[in-house]
Formats: structure tokens, sequence, C-alpha cells
């Protein structure tokens, strides 16, 4: 007998392998893996469908995509546009998106002809009325949405609001913390969105067993505990110090030169000379000429072959007005 649960996509990606015998006698240009209740998706040239552990298509439509069954549902790409199926072909519902999901937990994010994101139940209507610049997919009853603000929180199953705190980037929960960054860096939260400890870094794992490994602002990488406390160093910093107020000193460097390019509205007479922007912004020839090299070094301006500079259009937006592309 056919078993598609001990099935395993074969090298090549044309057909399947059951204890490395091909599983059926046809080839596709790509196939996927087999989801209950047995069906794989499989593609030849710009037509797609599912098929069955004989290698049969399991109904007679065909579409542009096609992607394995959750639930029982699997989402399928059809000229007018997104949508889900059942086993035997026929529509889950008549709506069209731009894209879908998968189900999980019941529900499924899709994304609407206007870019915006949202969640169905298993019967294809949507959970809640609002809709986000971006959602994931549920994990134990609790999502990711993404506002209008860039900025990321928690809903619930009834598209409601866990905690109400925002960050710059966050995933779901994980054994009951969830990852997160802030301006600070990335960190772990709990199930009220609050920080579990006061550090930040660079990186963090989701928690494996209490443990997470995470990655340092310095390059260093380690273990900590759900307190933050470190419990193994994997490695070494790798900058020191110095290296590292050394950059912080370049980056002030750059800033102090552009407020100072700004402030004396070198970059509002340009294009022009080294001798008419010292003029011009009631400079010293040399300090005008000095400051004017550090900006072209900076990509702020570039010098012409008539010996006039000019803005890049890194610099454009320096203007006091800058010029509307």
């Amino acid at each position: 007998m056919n078993d598609w649960r001990c099935a395993r996509v074969a090298p090549e990606r044309t057909h399947h392998l059951v204890d490395g015998e091909p599983l059926y006698s046809a080839r596709f240009e790509e196939v996927l893996a087999f989801h209950a209740p047995g069906l794989s998706p499989v593609r030849c040239g710009s037509t797609a469908w599912h098929i069955d552990a004989r290698g049969e298509p399991a109904y007679a439509r065909r579409f542009e995509r096609t992607f394995g069954f959750y639930e029982g549902r699997a989402a399928v790409s059809a000229p007018e546009g997104w949508h889900h199926i059942l086993p035997d072909g026929a529509e889950l519902y008549p709506e069209r998106y731009s894209w879908c999901g998968n189900y999980q937990d019941g529900r499924c994010v899709v994304r609407d002809s206007e870019g915006l994101y949202g969640h169905i139940d298993q019967a294809g209507c949507p959970v809640y009325a609002a809709r986000w610049r971006y959602a994931g997919d549920y994990r134990d009853g609790i999502a990711v949405a993404q506002g209008e603000d860039g900025r990321s929180t928690h809903i619930d199953a009834r598209g409601e609001l866990v905690h109400g705190r925002r960050y710059l980037d966050l995933d779901v929960f994980h054994k009951g913390f969830a990852r997160a960054r802030d301006e600070r860096g990335w960190m772990h939260v709990d199930g009220r969105g609050q920080p579990a400890y006061a550090q930040r870094f660079a990186m963090v794992e989701p928690f494996y067993n209490g443990q997470a490994r995470v990655e340092r602002l310095d390059g260093s990488l380690e273990i900590i505990d759900e307190t933050g406390r470190t419990v193994n160093v994997l490695r070494a910093s790798l900058r020191s110090e110095l290296a590292a107020l050394s950059a912080d000193l370049v980056g002030l460097w750059k800033t102090e030169t552009l407020a100072a390019a700004v402030e004396l509205g070198v970059i509002d007479v340009l294009p022009a000379t080294e001798t008419e922007v010292a003029a011009r912004c009631g400079l010293p020839e040399e300090r005008a000429r000095r400051l004017l090299r550090v900006l072209g070094e900076l990509g702020i301006l570039e010098g012409a072959a008539d010996g006039r500079w000019c803005t890049t259009s890194r610099g454009e937006p320096l203007r006091s007005e800058p010029t509307i592309p």
C-alpha cells in the first residue's frame, strides 16, 4: 500500500520517495511535501494541482500555484486571485485575495487588494474588522500584527490587543516569551509584553528549556536564562571597547560635519566653486575647501570637471528646500 506519511520529496524535487524508492511513476517539475489527507502540491509549467499517493490528480481543476493542506484547507493562486480549496478542489469561500497564508489554530492570514492584512476563520469569514500593515500566523491563539506606524503588537484569536505594547519588531510567543526589538536592541518579553530583563542584544533566539542563545552588541555570543543572567559564554567579544569608542567618535564627527554644512548654508549655495562657497557662506577659503572635500568623502557632494561642487542624490535632502524628484 502506498503510504504518503512515509513519503519524502526526492532530491530532484520531481517526485516522492518511500525508503528510497519512487512512490509512483509520474514525474513533475516540482512537488512539495504530502499533508493530510494525503495530498501533495505539484506543478508542471504554469499549471498546478494536488496529487494523491498514486501520483494521480485529486480533482479536475487547475491553478497557477498550489500549496500544502493545513487543517484540511490549501492555499492556491489563480488568475482571479488567491483563495483556499478543500481536498476535492471545491472553493472554501468566494472571496479572492492578493495573497493567502496557511491555516494555523483555526485562523489564516490573508492580504487584500490594498496590501493590508487580516485573518479569516475556518469558514473563510473575516475574524475582525481591523486591517493591519502586516500580520502573521497564530500560535496558541496569539498572532503578531503590525500597525501603520510600523510597530508590532500581539492580538488574540478575536483580533483584540493582548497587552497593547508595541515594538519595532516582534515574534509570536514560544514557551511564554516572545522575541522583541525596541530602539535599544533585541530582548525577550513576557505575556504582558513587558521586557523579561534590562539588557538588550544584537540578536536573541527563542528560549529552549529555559535558556536562549544571544549575541551581544559587541559581537560576543552567550547563553542566558529567563532572567537575562549569563550561564555560558560561547564566543568572546569581536571588538574591543577602544574600537567601540572609536566607532562612536567617528559617527559623532560625521554628524557634526553634516550639521555644520547645513547651518552654514553650504548645501543651499551649490553648485559653486570653493571660492564661491567661501564668499557666499562667509568662510575662509581654506576652511571651505576642507569642508567641501570632507562632504565629498561622505558622498554628500561630488566635484565637477569645471571646478564646481554639486550635491549628490544623498545630499539633496539636506537643502533647506529639497528638490522633489
